[in-house]
């Protein structure tokens, strides 16, 4: 399998993983067991994807920031997955991880120019807005706000993706 078509799949896994990430955000967060914990999980398995297609379709482009920011998203998303350690909950320092790994590489996207700068933009607004729903007391509505404005960026950058892909395979 050529890398256009990893990347293509990428960001179809972009697309797939900003709607339920959305669709998520009104689901309740204490899933232990059953249909939503699955649907929480392929949901993660569509962001790690997602964000292993959009580094390489900027990889060269998105420079230090975009790499240290893909690492610690990558990271992130592995810690949030462990679940938990020794009975202590890794989702705080998974979700911060990932949060700051977000960050970072929407600085490196907005740099390499080759994703529409609102998407780095609403990354960074998602992070802000989601920070303050998680941990002030009566914001919690903004927690899933933050989802969904996460979810249309991620998924734009996965349409985005597709469509350049896409043009340059078919131009080759």
């Amino acid at each position: 399998m050529c890398s256009t078509t990893l990347i293509r799949l990428g960001g179809l896994a972009a697309i797939l993983a900003g709607i339920l990430r959305a669709v998520n955000s009104f689901l309740p967060t204490d899933a232990s067991g059953g249909a939503i914990a699955m649907l929480y999980l392929l949901t993660d398995l569509f962001i790690l994807f997602g964000i292993f297609g959009m580094y390489g379709f900027q990889h060269q482009e998105c420079g230090l920031w975009g790499f240290f920011g893909f690492l610690l998203a990558t990271i992130g998303i592995v810690i949030i997955r462990t679940g938990t350690l020794s009975g202590v909950s890794l989702y705080s320092i998974g979700a911060l991880t990932f949060s700051v790994g977000l960050s970072l590489f929407a600085v490196g996207s907005w740099r390499a120019r080759k994703l529409p700068k609102w998407i780095s933009s609403f990354w960074l607004i998602s992070v802000i807005v989601g920070v303050v729903g998680y941990f002030v007391a009566g914001f919690s509505l903004l927690f899933a706000i933050s989802g969904v404005i996460f979810g249309i960026a991620f998924a734009g950058a996965g349409l985005k993706i597709r469509s350049a892909v896409g043009r340059e395979k078919n131009s080759n």
